[in-house]
């Protein structure tokens, strides 16, 4: 019988897994029982030059993409200033004349006193309860930020009986004929403070305790009469109050009939509620703004909404109390401030009557509770 040549590739197959010499056409390893039939799955080696190319690719994208996005950035910035500067340039440049509003009512505009020889001096004021930083600066004329200066203050909490340092500013000077403050007495009240009777009136602290020759820290107690000093008042305000009621000597009128003159209403109102604009509210400059409030009721002769306007902050002016029957107020533009630049204001309205007083003097009264304090920003 011929014997089968086998070749040695043949011969020499072994087992892949244990490496055992295996037969031709064995199916299965007879020393590891290993199945022959599954072949086994060649690994696929990556090259080092494939991974060199990939991180190749990987940092030119990167370098790509640092290049492409950094000119995007600047010209959207160059974009955007193109786009700004044409309409800043007439705001910076440009100079507006002041022209009066065509709805201002005829009573508005305050006249600035003439100048002088401005000086600095210091007086003390204690805090009473219900004062604030920005009430106490607003009447001596300062703002809140020089209080705090001069008393070393980081916030603006205050207690009562603190002893604060105001660093009050006069100027020395004829002032204009129209800045002549009309003088009225007033009966000091329980409660009242030289603060409360300045904010009720619209006249300053300074010009009633130089009225009156006090000092800062002098006291005043109810039923002392004060002269109170209120500047530029409509003549219709000085004309407003009753014939100080007198009487012959039989008892009747100074003519000898029987008639006596009618007796003036001392009602007190509710405080005024102020409508618009809201606390807080942002105004545009080129603007007027229109302060407006609720009627308490049909006021007497002799009765009048006096609307105070405090500068807070910024460019804001000094405008002096306004004197008023109406519910409403506009500011006109012309007392607005500058081209880029803001101005703040705190404003309250209250109901005063005024009344016959010693001789040919006339008196002030309270006939309501101020209103709240409402802020707002001129931009």
């Amino acid at each position: 019988m011929a014997r089968e040549q086998i070749s040695p590739a043949v011969a020499e197959r072994r087992c892949p897994n244990c490496g055992t010499r295996v037969a031709r056409d064995a199916e299965s390893c007879f020393m590891c029982g290993h199945d022959l039939r599954i072949r086994p799955r060649r690994r696929q080696r990556v090259s080092w030059v494939d991974t060199l190319l990939v991180l190749a690719v990987l940092a030119v994208l990167a370098f790509w993409w640092q290049i492409a996005s950094q000119p995007q950035a600047e010209q959207g910035s160059g974009e955007q200033g193109l786009a700004i500067l044409p309409t800043n340039i007439p705001l910076m440049t440009d100079t507006p004349t002041p022209t009066a509003s065509a709805e201002a009512p005829p009573t508005a505009t305050p006249v600035p006193t003439a100048a002088g020889v401005t000086t600095t001096t210091t007086v003390r004021h204690r805090v009473r309860p219900g004062e604030t930083l920005l009430s106490i600066a607003t009447f001596y004329g300062v703002t809140v930020e020089e209080i705090q200066a001069a008393n070393g203050l980081t916030s603006e909490l205050i207690r009562a009986d603190d002893e604060l340092i105001i660093p009050v500013t006069r100027t020395e000077g004829t002032a204009s004929s129209n800045t002549v403050a009309s003088r009225f007495e007033y009966t000091v009240q329980a409660g009242d403070t030289i603060i409360s009777i300045a904010n009720q009136f619209g006249s300053t602290v300074q010009d009633i305790l130089a009225a009156n020759n006090l000092a800062a820290n002098d006291v005043i107690r109810p039923g002392d009469v004060l002269i109170v000093p209120v500047p530029q008042l409509p003549p219709e305000v000085l004309a407003s109050s009753p014939a100080t009621p007198t009487a012959s000597a039989d008892g009747g009128s100074p003519n000898g009939g029987n008639t006596l003159t009618p007796a003036i209403v001392d009602t007190i109102y509710i405080e005024p509620r102020l409508l618009g604009p809201p606390d807080g509210a942002v105004l545009p400059r080129n603007e007027s703004v229109l302060l407006r409030w609720i009627s308490v009721d049909l006021l007497a002769p002799n009765e009048w909404y006096v609307l105070l306007i405090y500068p807070s902050g910024g460019a804001a002016q000094t405008i002096p109390s306004i004197w008023t029957k109406a519910t409403s107020y506009r500011l006109g533009i012309e007392l607005a401030p500058p081209a880029g630049q803001e101005a703040s204001y705190a404003w309250q309205v209250s109901v005063v009557r005024v009344k016959p007083g010693n001789g040919e003097q006339l008196a002030l009264e309270a006939a309501s509770p101020p209103s709240e304090v409402r802020n707002f920003t001129w931009r």
